[in-house]
C-alpha cells in the first residue's frame, strides 16, 4: 500500500481517537454528576485541524525527513537535548504520572492525586490505541528508506518494529500527559493553566520534533500521535467527571497522610 497509505492511515487515527474514552453514561451519585459531554465541538475543531496538518505535511514528508538528517542539522548538543525529549516521552512521562499521582496521595490532595492518575490513564489508553494502528498500519520508519514515506504494509507492525512509524507513541504519550494536565488544571487552578498549558504542550511539541530529529519517525506520524494523545486526553478526563464515583477512583483516590504524635499515619479508606 503506497499512496493510498496517507489517506487509509488518517481514518483510521481519527477512528481510534474518537473511541479514546468510553461511551457516555450518568453517574447515579448522592452529589450532583457533572453534565459535560465526552465529546465536544472543540473536539471536532481538534481532530479537522489534526487532520488537515497530517494532509499537509504528507508531500513534505520525505523532505523534512531528509533535511532533519542533514549534517548541518544534526551536532552533539542538539542530539543531546532530543535524547532528552525522547526520554520524556517515553519513560518520563509515565514517571512524572505516576509521582505526581504518588506525592498528592502522600499529601493528601486529591486534586494533584487526580491530576497524576489522570494522565496515567489517558498514556495508558492512548498507548493501546496507537499500538493498534501501528500494528495495522505498518507503516515503514525512515531510517529503513528515508526516500519513501508512502511504504505501508498492513499488519506488518504486529512483528516488525521497523514497520511501526504511524502514529507516534512517544508523541501520543506527551500529547495525553499535556491535555490530560492541563484540562484538571484548568478544572481545579484555572488561574494556573495558561503556564501548564505552555510547558506541557510546548514539551509534547519537543518530544515530536526530537522523533524526527531521531530519524524514528515522519512528520506526519507526529501530527497523529499529537491527535491520538490529545483527544484520549481529553476524553479520560471528561468521562471521569461524568463518572464521579468510578470503582477506579475508589481505589486509587483514598490515600492519606496525616500527621501523629512522634510521626505520621498513613490511611487507606476504600469504599465498596
Amino acid at each position: 500500500m503506497r499512496r493510498g497509505g496517507i489517506a487509509a492511515a488518517l481514518t483510521l487515527c481519527a477512528l481510534a481517537a474518537g473511541t479514546g474514552a468510553p461511551a457516555a453514561q450518568q453517574a447515579d451519585t448522592t452529589a450532583a454528576a457533572s453534565q459535560e459531554p465526552l465529546s465536544t465541538r472543540t473536539d471536532a475543531w481538534l481532530a479537522a485541524g489534526f487532520a488537515v496538518g497530517i494532509v499537509a505535511f504528507a508531500p513534505y514528508d520525505e523532505k523534512i525527513a531528509v533535511w532533519s538528517q542533514d549534517s548541518s542539522v544534526q551536532t552533539s548538543s542538539r542530539t543531546s537535548i532530543a535524547n532528552a525529549f525522547n526520554w520524556g516521552g517515553g519513560a518520563g512521562a509515565i514517571l512524572l504520572s505516576a509521582a505526581t499521582y504518588g506525592v498528592g496521595r502522600l499529601a493528601g490532595s486529591r486534586p494533584v492525586s487526580e491530576l497524576g492518575l489522570r494522565a496515567t490513564e489517558a498514556i495508558i489508553l492512548s498507548g493501546a490505541i496507537t499500538g493498534l494502528a501501528k500494528g495495522v498500519l505498518g507503516r515503514q520508519r525512515p531510517y529503513v528508506n528515508i526516500n519513501d514515506p508512502d511504504y505501508f504494509v498492513v499488519g506488518k507492525g504486529f512483528s516488525d518494529g521497523a514497520y511501526t512509524s504511524m502514529p507516534s507513541g512517544h508523541t501520543t504519550a506527551a500529547f495525553a500527559f499535556a491535555s490530560a494536565v492541563t484540562d484538571e488544571t484548568h478544572h481545579y487552578w484555572p488561574r494556573q493553566t495558561w503556564w501548564v498549558a505552555t510547558l506541557s504542550y510546548g514539551g509534547a511539541t519537543m518530544v515530536g520534533l526530537a522523533r524526527i530529529y531521531s530519524n524514528k519517525h515522519w512528520s506526519t506520524d507526529v501530527v497523529a500521535g499529537a491527535m491520538v494523545g490529545t483527544l484520549t486526553g481529553l476524553g479520560v478526563v471528561r468521562w471521569h467527571r461524568a463518572h464521579p464515583n468510578s470503582k477506579l477512583d475508589k481505589w486509587l483516590l483514598p490515600t492519606g497522610i496525616a500527621p501523629a504524635k512522634g510521626g505520621a499515619n498513613l490511611t487507606w479508606s476504600v469504599t465498596f
